[in-house]
């Protein structure tokens, strides 16, 4: 067995010891790179699609995407709640839970993916008709989603394998496989579509190929023993005695995503009743903007989850509540650099998706509305991370229930009543400027109770010595 070039120490220690600006921009930055690959990947498959077969496949896969939130949601249910047990294990140096973790992650993404690709590929044409499609807008997305539910596997597996990988410190590593295959999904989709003349079908294609690559890069790392803690590579069954450890945690994650799905449904179903399918074609351009621009989000997010997992895990509380602060003090600066040239420059980024477009002044408008609140973001997403992190998945799934479900979506049925289709893209900034506060407040409170385990570990040996 080939042996990893870090040795478990190592990389605990540089996790437990390092400066945590200097760790933040080790980390942050190749999962900021990898996280923007999958953004511009899925951006440039809206591009393909735009360029080579028209806007109404635009549309489609915009409708397939939330649709697709499913399945991210369910990989992160997995991926998430298995790799914050496996920060923890490290920090605390529980090697039994480490040697089965992996075995654990390969059975559950089996059952979920079977699962998952039954019942979407059965009901694919009803479920883009129910997100509001029409016409030759329902044609493409059921097209595209077909082939996209039918590979559910390698998504399910790439991904949450890939986590794993994350969650030891090793992001530049797990980056290494995700631009691989990104980049292989950037080659293939436009050879599926204009050589193969595939159309819609080629752009899902070319991501299920990709995805089984990244299953294959992310595998062979396990299995060729370059992980950084012992693998039992013939145990390949659910742990049961796991579940409750991931589970709460990771059906947080998993509310994430199915809240972006739900909140999508009614985003859409709005743009429809009150607009056009020209208005669901906008829509779906602004949601793939957007989530081109929180890449930088995502990337601090999959950087702090190891170092507040593994300072938690070695009880090291102190460093927790500076590593929460530094990384979002990272995140809301970068961002800010990358949303400003955008508010200022919209329609040069518009017409990479709709080159025809005709973007009137209230577009704009709703474009810059809808992203008004974008910089806070981090606030929100650090906050529930740092919540997963720790294994606290209720308080978690509460601020994202909150956010996706109890605010949002009370906001974009009642606002478009008095102004249209543009109370749609008024909601988010209303809703994310209350839900900030909260986070804000929640997590405040969150570090006043490490406080207190912080004055209690000082007190424990003096305890002792007097005994």
């Amino acid at each position: 067995m080939k042996k990893s070039n870090t040795s478990p120490k190592d990389q605990r220690e540089e996790i437990l010891q390092d400066n945590i600006w200097r760790l933040m921009f080790k980390l942050a930055l190749p999962a900021i790179l990898g996280m923007f690959l999958v953004g511009f990947n899925n951006f440039m498959d809206a591009v393909y699609v735009g360029w080579l077969v028209g806007e109404d496949a635009v549309g489609g896969i915009g409708l397939a995407f939330p649709l697709a939130m499913i399945t991210a949601g369910l990989t992160s249910m997995i991926g998430i709640g298995s790799s914050s047990l496996l920060s923890r294990a490290i920090g605390s140096k529980d090697t039994e839970t480490q040697k089965v973790i992996f075995g654990n992650l390969v059975m559950m993404c089996i059952i979920i993916s079977i699962l998952l690709s039954v019942v979407g590929y059965s009901f694919a044409e009803e479920l883009i008709i129910f997100l509001g499609g029409k016409g030759q807008v329902m044609v493409e997305g059921t097209i595209y989603y077909e082939v996209l539910i039918l590979g559910a596997f390698f998504r399910v597996f790439g991904v949450s394998s890939n986590m794993l990988i994350r969650a030891e410190g090793k992001l530049l590593q797990a980056m290494i496989f995700t631009g691989t295959s990104m980049l292989l999904n950037i080659s293939l989709t436009p050879l599926f579509m204009m050589v193969f003349d595939m159309g819609t079908a080629g752009a899902a294609l070319g991501t299920v190929v990709a995805m089984a690559l990244y299953s294959v890069l992310n595998a062979y790392y396990f299995l060729s023993g370059r992980a950084s803690f012992e693998i039992n590579k013939t145990s390949y069954k659910l742990q049961t005695h796991l579940l409750p450890k991931i589970l709460p945690v990771g059906v947080s994650a998993m509310l994430m995503q199915i809240m972006f799905f739900i909140q999508q449904v009614f985003v859409y179903r709005a743009v429809s009743f009150y607009g056009s399918n020209e208005d669901v074609n906008f829509m779906a351009a602004c949601y793939r903007i957007v989530l081109l621009l929180i890449i930088p989000v995502f990337g601090f997010v999959q950087a702090l989850n190891p170092v507040v997992g593994i300072n938690y895990g070695a009880e090291d509380y102190k460093r927790v509540k500076e590593s929460v602060k530094t990384f979002s003090l990272g995140g809301t600066s970068l961002l800010i650099l990358i949303w400003l040239p955008i508010m200022l420059f919209p329609e040069t980024v518009l017409r990479f998706q709709l080159p025809k477009g005709n973007f009137s002044e209230a577009s704009i408008w709703y474009f810059r509305s809808f992203l008004s609140t974008l910089p806070l973001m981090p606030l929100i997403f650090i906050g529930i991370t740092f919540f997963q992190s720790i294994g606290n998945g209720l308080i978690a799934g509460i601020l994202i229930v909150s956010r996706q479900l109890v605010l949002f979506v009370p906001a974009v049925l009642v606002l478009p009543v008095y102004f249209g289709v543009a109370g749609v893209y008024y909601a988010p900034p209303c809703v994310d400027l209350i839900v900030i506060t909260g986070v804000i407040l929640t997590i405040a409170w969150a570090f006043r109770q490490l406080s207190d385990k912080e004055s209690l570990e000082k007190v424990k040996p003096k305890v002792a010595s007097v005994g």
